[in-house]
């Protein structure tokens, strides 16, 4: 299980890397495109913006495995440990069923945006379907990792 785990990892880390590497590279042909071919510049920002987003929501679920989430712990660290552990809870349950909820709206979102066949107004050679998938995938990981996370928070595994 531990050797899945961190093939899952380096997954996640090499699809945001690509990710990162393709928006950058796109951002810098944009930049030298307008002095080449004007017409494309807005292609590849919208590819770059389209990059970055994909990179943003594919990291949803590593923050979740590592809770990177920001919490204020200057409201609950004056409170006594047993309710601090209550309101880290309660704050994981709460994220947790938002991203369920965000999950639904967002592959809705996607479903309507596929069927309508719409596409970019800046760049209408990009299917706008390529943007609205990013969040119904990001949410996805990271309603999988929370699963993952509470299954295994009793076993010894994250806690």
């Amino acid at each position: 299980m531990n050797q899945k785990k961190d093939f899952l990892d380096e997954l996640e880390q090499t699809l945001m890397l690509i990710m990162i590497v393709a928006a950058t590279v796109l951002t810098l042909i944009s930049f030298i495109a307008q002095f080449i071919a004007p017409d494309s510049v807005n292609l590849f920002k919208q590819l770059s913006f389209y990059t970055y987003g994909w990179m943003v929501f594919l990291a949803l679920g590593p923050c979740v495995k590592r809770s990177a989430f920001m919490r204020i712990e200057l409201l609950s660290g004056k409170y006594p440990q047993g309710l601090q552990n209550g309101l880290k809870m309660l704050g994981e349950i709460l994220m947790f069923v938002m991203m369920i909820v965000m999950c639904v709206l967002s592959y809705r979102l996607t479903a309507n945006t596929l069927a309508s066949g719409a596409s970019n107004a800046v760049a209408p050679g990009i299917p706008l379907v390529l943007a609205y998938a990013a969040p119904a995938v990001g949410y996805t990981l990271g309603v999988i990792a929370y699963i993952y996370k509470f299954a295994t928070s009793g076993k010894g595994g994250n806690k």
